[in-house]
């Protein structure tokens, strides 16, 4: 397999898995889409998208350690981003709820979960699997 590709081995590109990579990935896929016909918009959505993905992956999936890759496949309206961490289906869970629990104190609101909410509000659909030893996450972002 290409280590560019995609776990399918769908042509993409890899990236490390460093917070100083984001704009160069967020560059590659809204190239892409733009491309492909997606407006502004839609553009700005998978940009939010990927920024919360990709900081995920380096801060959770791979503990910061930088020694890890990400990597990605756009094409059309949609876009896979692929990592080798640890099994973790962010979609399992329902999702968290959208404002603050009303009459819990401040330090006792649920923390986290928030940038997932932001994933699936953002993207028309989106699915995990876990495929060839990575999270693969697929967002189409429709037109």
């Amino acid at each position: 397999m290409d280590p560019d590709s995609g776990a399918n081995g769908t042509p993409g590109r890899r990236f490390a898995a460093r917070l100083e990579e984001l704009p160069q990935v967020q560059a590659y896929v809204s190239d892409i889409l733009r491309g492909a016909g997606l407006g502004a918009e839609r553009l700005g959505c998978a940009e939010l998208i990927l920024e919360e993905l990709f900081r995920n992956s380096v801060l959770h999936g791979y503990a910061g350690a930088g020694d890890g890759a990400v990597w990605l496949v756009a094409q059309g309206s949609c876009f896979s981003f692929e990592d080798a961490a640890p099994p973790f289906n962010p979609l399992r869970d329902p999702p968290p709820p959208s404002a603050p629990v009303a009459g819990l104190a401040a330090e006792a609101q649920p923390v986290g979960g928030v940038g997932l909410l932001l994933i699936r509000g953002l993207g028309r659909a989106v699915s995990y699997a876990r495929v060839a030893d990575r999270n693969r996450i697929v967002v189409d972002l429709g037109r």
